[in-house]
């Protein structure tokens, strides 16, 4: 057998992927069942070759079974096949280019792939040695939920008043017998005073901030709480209804709750056990380096060499904590030297006591791990390939920006509006359906929000406008993902609840807040969005063309085996 036909999406489009080059075929006529009809070809038949590289009727069905809608052909039954087959054999061709031309031998493409591995790696062992070895009793679960006394929501009224002096003076009132709603109506200087103060929902412990949690959720209903200071003046709580859920209606949070809590604990156990196994030391006096490379301001001549922790087995420089500190999606760069090297502590020097067993275990060497590194060192092949071909070859004169603005003028005359919208960002798919349920029950999107989204802790993204509410504003750019769902003008999903949506290796639940309509735009505004879509389209011609020219280079080495083929197309 040859070398395995791997699934391997490049960056050529699909216009590249269905031109078929008319190629030599080699015809076998198929076996035949009992009932006349051709019998399903066997996993092992062999559809095509390429330079003597085999491609399996298994391989191609697993191929187009994984196929991604958008590279899917047009076409239907044995003309959808071929195509299919081709983008195949193509990337078979392909490969043998980058074999002729050793681009998979150079540097660059080793050290992403060595780092690719080596991530793919930790992930193997944080999942055997951490994530694998949790468990969660129903008894630990109904232990925590009464002695936290988890579940208690209260629906509030409040009133928001400028001093404690004030505030006192509506304690004052109350006492004499003066309704609360009535007051909120004529002192409260919150937006909701015409509504008595009703918050108007149920709050859990969560979604209150720490002061005002503090000072309501031990009352009972009807009772006023003492004025509560926070960061808008002084509040006055008043307690309408309260109530508990259930321990069956929270098990699901309670158990990601103790889970997450045995995460951290469990974690920091092995990576403990490893730095004293490693006999890890530090040179914390280094960290101010750090933060001169993290800060770019620039690391002192010598001191990117120089360690900043040592352990038996390897050794993170100064240069190796200042890259891996700039890679991490960890929100913004550590300020200080007390944070960098907790950043350090907490996800840099456990990777590499993780990489430092696997390897030690010879983790590396697996059959699955090998398979996945040769998937992704003939993705990255390809990938440097198509650069070597188009990289650097394609111009765009302003000449042609202009020209393609004023041809498809109705396309760019108007750009999306302003998006005015609440969003929920956790880290999978299950607690975004799960949020996403409490959500339509009734809970408030911005509370669940304040209390659960990873949003605050990331980096800012360009023309995103965000909250520790969930509120986010999207200007008007068109490289948004909640672009696709809402469009460039949206009425009728005012205050619908949507998700989950996969959005920057995470998933959403969202809520648009207020209908908006298109703007006006500017040349000025699209020119740089027309420039990169001509470069794209040029490049893929360009490619589509080399690619072609593999095909007619190469045709006395591809065969495909019709019989094969039609019996695969044929098969249910």
């Amino acid at each position: 057998m040859g070398r395995t036909a791997q699934i391997l999406y490049t960056g050529l489009g699909v216009m590249a992927f269905s031109r078929i080059f008319a190629i030599a075929v080699l015809v076998v006529l198929g076996g035949c069942g009992s009932n006349g009809q051709e019998a399903a070809p066997g996993p092992g038949d062999v559809v095509a070759t390429v330079a003597g590289q085999e491609i399996t009727a298994g391989e191609f069905a697993r191929y187009e079974a994984d196929l991604p809608e958008f590279l899917r052909s047009q076409k239907t039954g044995m003309a959808a096949r071929r195509e299919h087959l081709q983008s195949l054999v193509d990337k078979e061709l392909m490969l043998l280019e980058v074999e002729q031309r050793g681009l998979d031998q150079l540097s660059g493409l080793q050290w992403k792939l060595g780092d690719l591995v080596t991530k793919r790696l930790v992930e193997e062992m944080s999942l055997e040695l951490v994530d694998n070895r949790l468990r969660v009793t129903e008894e630990e679960m109904r232990k925590a939920y009464e002695e936290h006394e988890l579940g208690w929501e209260v629906w509030p009224a409040h009133i928001l008043s400028a001093s404690e002096e004030d505030a006192r003076e509506v304690i004052r009132l109350l006492g004499e017998g003066r309704s609360f709603s009535e007051l909120a109506r004529e002192r409260s200087l919150a937006d909701d005073a015409d509504k008595g103060g009703n918050l108007g929902a149920f709050f859990d412990q969560g979604s209150a901030v720490p002061q005002l949690k503090k000072g309501t959720f031990h009352l009972a209903e009807g009772e006023v709480s003492e004025p509560i200071r926070t960061i808008d003046g002084y509040e006055i709580v008043k307690v309408l209804k309260k109530r508990r859920l259930t321990f069956e209606a929270l098990r699901g949070k309670i158990a990601e709750g103790l889970l997450h809590k045995k995460w951290a604990q469990r974690r920091r156990t092995v990576v403990d056990s490893l730095k004293e196994k490693r006999d890890v030391r530090y040179h914390r006096h280094r960290i101010h380096a750090v933060l001169d490379g993290i800060h770019r301001r620039g690391i002192a001549a010598g001191a990117a060499d120089e360690p900043l922790i040592e352990y038996t087995g390897g050794t993170l420089s100064v240069a190796d904590a200042v890259r891996e500190i700039s890679g991490l999606k960890k929100g913004a760069m550590p300020p200080d030297s007390v944070k960098a090297l907790l950043f350090v502590e907490m996800w840099i020097l456990p990777d590499s006591l993780f990489i430092l067993d696997a390897r030690e275990l010879g983790w590396d060497k697996r059959p699955t791990i090998l398979d996945w590194r040769e998937a992704k060192r003939r993705a990255l092949a390809i990938a440097q390939l198509r650069l070597d071909e188009v990289g650097g070859k394609v111009e765009v004169s302003d000449e042609e920006v202009e020209a393609y603005y004023e041809k498809y003028y109705d396309t760019y005359k108007r750009l999306p509006g302003i998006i005015h919208m609440t969003e929920l960002l956790v880290a999978t798919r299950a607690e975004a359906d799960r949020l996403l349920a409490r959500a339509r029950a009734g809970e408030q999107l911005e509370g669940l929000a304040a209390r659960y989204s990873l949003r605050p802790d990331m980096e800012p993204v360009g023309g995103h406008a965000f909250a520790d509410s969930g509120r986010v504003t999207i200007e008007s750019l068109y490289q948004s993902p909640y672009r696709d769902v809402f469009g460039d003008s949206n009425v009728e999903d005012v205050g619908v609840l949507q998700g989950p949506l996969e959005v920057q290796d995470h998933y959403s639940v969202f809520r648009l807040d207020q209908p908006f309509e298109k703007a006006a735009v500017s040349f000025k505004q699209v020119r740089r969005p027309i420039r990169v879509d001509i470069r794209e389209r040029k490049e893929g011609a360009l490619f589509a063309a080399f690619l072609d020219s593999l095909r007619r280079a190469r045709v006395d080495q591809v065969h495909i085996d019709e019989g094969v083929l039609a019996r695969h197309a044929a098969a249910p």
